[in-house]
C-alpha cells in the first residue's frame, strides 16, 4: 500500500484598512471589559458575566 502525504503552505498578509479598524476595536473592547470585571473584583464567573454583559463583545 502507497502511502500520500500532502504538504499545505499558508502565507499570512496584512490585513485591509477595514479589518484592521475593526480588530483595533475589538480589542479595545476586550480590554475595557476585563478592566472593568477586575475593578469590580469579581469573584465568579456569574458576577464577571454580569458586568461584561454592557460590551459588545
Amino acid at each position: 500500500m502507497t502511502e500520500v502525504t500532502e504538504t499545505l503552505e499558508l502565507k499570512l498578509v496584512d490585513p485591509n484598512t477595514h479589518k484592521h479598524r475593526k480588530l483595533c476595536e475589538t480589542k479595545t473592547a476586550y480590554q475595557r471589559a476585563l478592566s472593568a470585571a477586575f475593578n469590580a473584583n469579581c469573584a465568579t464567573q456569574s458576577a464577571t458575566n454580569d458586568i461584561v454583559v454592557d460590551y459588545d463583545l
